[in-house]
């Protein structure tokens, strides 16, 4: 009989004991469902002794996206600024190239920010052009 290790990785000292086999490649006490299944596998990092990984699978990322969507609904308050509907778009941008997984909440900031930001250029402009007439007869 016959026991080796590896090891978990270059930056991980812990060290994963593989099942003891002999000469055939046979395991030594155990069922044969256990038999079957192959030695020479490597375990995912999550089942490995030792390991700090997670058991479950990571997520995707979404966070520019998110923050996209929420600029541009902050952007409807804050687009006089024209910092916040610049960065919903931009972040927008961003997690559509990015962030597959959040592309619909990239759009809509993108969306919402535009709308906010030419919303507001046709206040100004509507503003003016009712204003405009009463400053050049009030100036005559």
């Amino acid at each position: 009989m016959t026991s080796s290790t590896i090891s978990d990785s270059a930056f991980d000292s812990s060290l994963v004991a593989l099942a003891a086999t002999d000469q055939d490649g046979a395991r030594a006490n155990s069922t044969p469902d256990e038999q079957a299944m192959p030695t020479d596998t490597a375990l995912p990092a999550s089942t490995q002794q030792g390991s700090s990984l997670p058991a479950s699978a990571p997520c995707a990322s979404r966070t520019m996206s998110i923050l996209a969507l929420s600029l541009g609904i902050a952007s409807f308050f804050f687009a006089q600024s024209v910092v916040v509907p610049l960065a919903a778009v931009v972040l927008g941008v961003f997690g559509l190239r990015d962030e597959p997984a959040g592309r619909s909440f990239s759009i809509w900031g993108i969306v919402l920010a535009s709308v906010a930001t030419f919303g507001w250029v046709v206040v100004v402009v509507a503003g003016a052009l009712i204003s405009l007439p009463f400053l050049f007869f009030a100036a005559s």
